[in-house]
């Protein structure tokens, strides 16, 4: 369910060892649930799941991707869009494809689902696997999409998937956990 926070199985075990380790308290919510670093990450793994974070993973040539749904909600109208997102075999970000699908409520029924299944089909054979990437920002149809380093008012570090911030990843960056 979106919104709740820490709660997948992954989050669950990473939040154990940082109550464990005093970096984290109970019980867990959005600003409690990370570690306090100094500076932005360099990297930050990103981890499949059952739940939200599905397409993502390791290309036959060695490259890494991450193809999912993004939202504009800024300007009075929902904009739904289906990103892929490539990088180079250090995380870096070297192509990206940005298809907007339409104002929320105003297309098809399946219009998402069949945008998805063209990215996804474009890659060619890929691999479902964890994998690092670097921090980034695109522009796009007028709004700046990527994964944003941002520095809460409480001093810690998160990286938002942008515009929407339908992920919002969280130190440990080796564990790989977000909120949603």
């Amino acid at each position: 369910m979106r919104g709740r926070g820490c709660m997948r199985r992954r989050q669950l075990v990473a939040s154990l060892v940082a109550i464990l380790t005093g970096a984290c308290r109970w019980p867990w919510s959005r600003s409690d649930c990370e570690t306090m670093p100094d500076t932005a990450p360099g990297k930050i793994r990103l981890v499949p799941d059952h739940w939200h974070m599905l397409n993502v993973g390791i290309l036959k040539d060695g490259r890494v991707f991450f193809v999912d749904t993004q939202l504009d909600p800024s300007k009075g109208a929902t904009k739904d869009f289906v990103c892929t997102f490539v990088f180079d075999s250090t995380g870096r970000l070297s192509e990206h494809s940005i298809e907007l699908i339409g104002v929320r409520g105003s297309y098809p029924v399946g219009s998402v689902r069949d945008a998805l299944s063209r990215h996804l089909t474009a890659l060619g054979d890929r691999s479902t696997n964890d994998v690092w990437v670097k921090p980034f920002s695109v522009l796009s149809n007028g709004t700046t999409f990527g994964l944003i380093p941002r520095q809460t008012t409480s001093g810690h570090w998160r990286v938002e998937f942008m515009p929407g911030n339908t992920f919002s990843f969280c130190a440990p960056w080796d564990v790989g956990g977000y909120d949603t």
